[in-house]
């Protein structure tokens, strides 16, 4: 392969947007050389107006394939304890050869719609023919990545337990069981079998599904400055919970018993107070924000405004896929914060009006840290991935690249684009992952 060159009219590097900007990719499929306010060469494609791929910082990709299936009223007070049973009962079902084909479908959406590497938080372990086997279905998920073309950080789950108390899983979390032993040969056995542009982290299911002497007895054997991800106050319930038991909340008793840093990434951190908000930011952890998810859900309101006030970091996941879109996730993060304040443009600072620009440069910094992997915007060293953004349609007419993203996240986040993986166009969706997907789900809801 021989170096690539580009020149983008408009583009939104690591910080802001910049005109006439003239890459090189290499061989690699990586960013070699970013010069702005260029001129145009003999060879150059021309894209007009191009914004940096997300991250996506957190993926559950089995449950894609119960999206919209569970909208329907199971109980007088619907909530996520209800909605997480009738999740149980999917996670139940799927063999590996299904897992691999959900997941090409879905990681195959998440290239079309802008994401260019995943964080999968998986904890079905055991096989459903053979119970002893724990690998089989996270080798259908670094498959399945490999296949597609996404890059991904898989994160397998220790999930020991249901309650802080250390009461025992029920029979349907009896998949997802491992205990501390078995979790590290299987992370350790996994390293072995990834793909280029893949790695590992360490991943804790919640602070009520693992113990504190579990997670520091991996941490001790494992931690080699990885990824280290954690469910962390999603839910009124599970701060009760941990209070009752602990006298601390969720964030404040973390932070009590490890020293959480950069590598750690706090997926949801839903409900948290003024202490718990300096906490995260002051420690240089990563935020995890699901927003369709949590809405989806019913989860809360995560604190934006107190967050960034304190330069908090953030990433933006896609999680139960109840859609992949994330122009629709920061619209919806967005839109949730002016509801609960009351206000308009909560997402904005002095040096950056544009709550579009704003956020996406934020997703994009805090989700390549979450997965550790070179997918930091378009910066040199980087893998050369970005989105195209079709300017030709009319909300797009002579705009700003600032007004050109706010458009396309606030007016209509349907206007076509185009996902460059290593400078180079995806490839469709071929017709034989989605006829293999719709013969998975056939044989799911028989």
């Amino acid at each position: 392969m021989v170096d690539r060159s580009y020149f983008f009219n408009r583009a939104l590097l690591a910080h802001k947007w910049h005109d006439n900007v003239r890459v090189i990719i290499d061989a690699n499929g990586k960013f070699s050389k970013i010069s702005p306010n260029a001129t145009k060469q003999d060879g150059d494609s021309v894209l007009d107006c191009v914004i940096p791929t997300i991250p996506n910082c957190h993926s559950h990709v089995f449950q894609r394939c119960m999206a919209g299936l569970t909208e329907f009223k199971t109980a007088d007070n619907d909530s996520f304890w209800s909605w997480r049973d009738l999740m149980y009962q999917y996670a139940n079902q799927i063999n590996a050869k299904q897992l691999y084909h959900i997941a090409k479908y879905a990681y195959s959406e998440m290239l079309e719609a802008g994401y260019t590497s995943v964080c999968e938080f998986h904890y079905i372990h055991r096989d459903l023919t053979d119970n002893n086997n724990v690998k089989n279905m996270s080798l259908a998920i670094i498959k399945a990545a490999h296949e597609v073309g996404i890059s991904l950080t898989l994160l397998p789950v220790l999930y020991t337990q249901a309650h802080i108390n250390g009461s025992q899983l029920s029979p349907l979390q009896q998949r997802f069981k491992l205990d501390t032993d078995e979790y590290i040969a299987l992370y350790q056995t996994l390293q072995k079998q990834l793909f280029e542009e893949q790695n590992t982290g360490i991943c804790f299911h919640s602070l009520r599904a693992v113990s504190l002497e579990q997670m520091q007895y991996v941490l001790e054997e494992l931690d080699k400055r990885q990824p280290i991800h954690i469910h962390i106050a999603e839910q009124q319930a599970e701060i009760e919970q941990i209070q009752q038991h602990t006298q601390m909340r969720p964030v404040e008793y973390l932070y009590h018993h490890f020293d959480v840093n950069k590598n750690w990434c706090l997926v949801h951190a839903t409900h948290l107070n003024e202490k718990e908000v300096k906490h995260i930011a002051q420690s240089g952890a990563i935020a995890g924000i699901c927003p369709l998810t949590e809405a989806n859900l019913g989860d809360g309101v995560f604190p934006l405004p107190e967050y960034l006030q304190h330069k908090g970091h953030l990433a933006i996941g896609s999680d139960s896929h109840i859609l992949i879109n994330p122009f629709q996730e920061i619209q919806m993060l967005e839109y949730s914060q002016r509801l609960h304040k009351q206000q308009r443009v909560i997402a904005s600072s002095s040096s950056n009006r544009h709550v579009g620009t704003l956020l996406w440069t934020k997703a994009v910094k805090g989700g390549a840290q979450s997965c550790q992997l070179p997918v930091d915007g378009i910066q040199i060293g980087q893998q050369a991935n970005w989105i195209s953004l079709d300017t030709s349609h009319p909300l797009l007419v002579n705009l700003s690249g600032e007004k050109c993203l706010d458009s396309v996240i606030f007016a209509n986040n349907q206007i076509p684009y185009q996902t460059y993986l290593k400078g180079k166009k995806i490839i469709p969706m071929q017709q034989s992952i989605k006829e293999n997907y719709k013969n998975t789900l056939k044989s799911l809801r028989n």
